[in-house]
């Protein structure tokens, strides 16, 4: 398995001198494994990396796209109406997100094509388009294999098969091992909105990403959030803003600080703890700055060195094998 960071800036896509090393493009995680159907591309959000990953997709003629949405705040889904697939004839698109307030991934998809905010209407793109409700989170997990494609299954259906060693059905109409699919659990995040963190399973090696943005810090670790981390080859998540910052200006934001993220990994066992989500106001030495209190705090707590060495800072178009 692979993780490509397209994009890994919060809140807004920015461009300056002093923000070059990190990036602003706003955020896009591409997760590549053998598990993910030949000529699929599957990314994690659609902010403004969405438009390079794209690119890349479609210079290669990889036509399908699908996208787990984590929520559908501004920063998470602008690149979209940008990007090549929705203008492609022999493009699909498909999109798995949560509803809240009676808005899903298909109407977010109505609200992005919508003159007078984007000049082309939805109307005319979306027979390429192939929306999914995802449900309770934690009821469901979603399993991918790479003849079967996407299937969700009850959490308790999957649990008992796998068990019991039965293979799982897919849309098909055959059946087809866990050992061969790449397995993504959904946890729930502390946000404003409806947002959902994804634990990928590559069952063929074992290896396990977790992505966790827009995650408010707590005062302790639910323990379904540490088992939702635990064992994570790659674990990243958002440290966006300084302890100093969350504390007089940001608390309730639905952001967490580097000291947090520390303190869930280490707890959560974790192998590689990377930080995402920068500020916008966050020049490149900030967010040095930030991976500096990650480290330090690490240190502090007692971490092993091998761990502390391993946490670094995101930054676009980083490609990292979990």
């Amino acid at each position: 398995m692979e993780v490509g960071m397209w994009g890994t800036r919060g809140s807004v896509s920015v461009s300056s001198p002093d923000k070059v090393r990190y990036g602003g493009n706003t955020t896009c995680i591409e997760v590549s494994s053998d598990c993910i159907p030949k000529g699929h591309g599957l990314a994690v959000d659609c902010g403004t990396g969405l438009i390079p990953y794209t690119d890349s997709l479609l210079g290669r003629k990889i036509w399908n796209l699908d996208v787990l949405m984590t929520h559908p705040h501004h920063d998470h889904t602008m690149g979209l109406p940008l990007a090549g697939h929705p203008f492609i004839d022999a493009a699909r698109i498909n999109v798995w997100g949560t509803n809240e307030h009676g808005i899903g991934p298909k109407e977010v998809m109505g609200y992005l094509f919508k003159p007078p905010f984007f000049p082309v209407h939805f109307a005319s793109l979306r027979h390429r388009f192939f929306t999914h409700n995802l449900g309770v989170i934690g009821t469901q997990v979603l399993v991918i294999h790479p003849v079967g494609g996407y299937q969700l299954h009850q959490a308790d259906v999957f649990k008992r098969a796998e068990a019991t060693g039965q293979q799982l059905p897919f849309k098909s109409n055959k059946r087809f091992p866990i050992g061969e699919c790449l397995v993504v659990w959904m946890y729930r995040t502390l946000h404003p909105e409806y947002t959902v963190s994804y634990r990928f399973e590559e069952r063929t090696t074992g290896r396990i990403f977790v992505f966790l943005t827009d995650h408010e810090r707590t005062a302790g670790f639910p323990a379904d959030l540490v088992r939702h981390v635990h064992g994570a080859h790659l674990f990243v998540q958002d440290g966006q803003y300084s302890k100093i910052t969350y504390e007089t200006r940001t608390a309730g934001f639905g952001h967490a600080t580097p000291e947090y993220c520390v303190e869930l990994a280490n707890l959560s066992e974790v192998e590689v703890l990377g930080l995402t989500h920068h500020d916008p106001r966050a020049k490149d030495t900030m967010v040095d700055e930030r991976l500096a209190e990650a480290k330090a705090h690490a240190e502090k707590i007692g971490c092993s060195p091998k761990f502390v060495e391993a946490i670094f800072a995101c930054a676009d178009y980083q490609r990292l094998v979990v």
